[in-house]
């Protein structure tokens, strides 16, 4: 596998990468470092890629591992992370339904708010626990308590 379509599989999952870097990261100048941290890492792990499985799922598994990682880098030398909750596809929800729910989601734990990020970009469970690394019935309980814990939130 050449250079050609390591560049033609960074541009069908730009989104996907762009999306952990939203997740994590709450300015501008940051997401672009840890986008290029990510590609980095991509690209590193290019000769490694099997093509044989889903590629959103390998795409995902290293921006994931690369921003934790980033984080934790952020974190010691700031000492703190400034987060400003989550950021949503435009798209996704109507507008006034959309500022809502960021700010909902917003008061969960970070974990919490990257599980539902990708359950409400239309992953499945299965890859989103492939992407987190859990099984996909922790997934599916997880969504199910999360869902639980907005109502709450929402009742207060």
């Amino acid at each position: 596998m050449d250079e050609h379509h390591f560049i033609k599989l960074i541009e069908s999952h730009k989104a996907a990468i762009n999306l952990v870097c939203r997740s994590f990261c709450s300015v501008d100048e940051d997401r672009e470092d840890l986008r290029q941290d990510i590609l980095l890492n991509l690209w590193r792990g290019w000769k490694k890629y099997r093509p044989d499985h889903k590629s959103i799922t390998w795409v995902y598994r290293v921006a994931l591992n690369t921003a934790i990682s980033w984080q934790r880098y952020k974190k010691r030398q700031l000492e703190t992370l400034p987060i400003d909750g989550f950021d949503m596809p435009e798209d996704s929800v109507p507008q006034e339904l959309s500022v809502h729910l960021k700010a909902l989601i917003s008061q969960l734990s970070i974990e919490d708010q990257r599980l539902i990020n990708y359950y409400l970009d239309g992953f499945e469970t299965g890859e989103i626990g492939s992407i987190m690394g859990i099984s996909q019935t922790n997934v599916t309980t997880r969504i199910g308590r999360i869902k639980m814990k907005l109502r709450k939130i929402k009742d207060i």
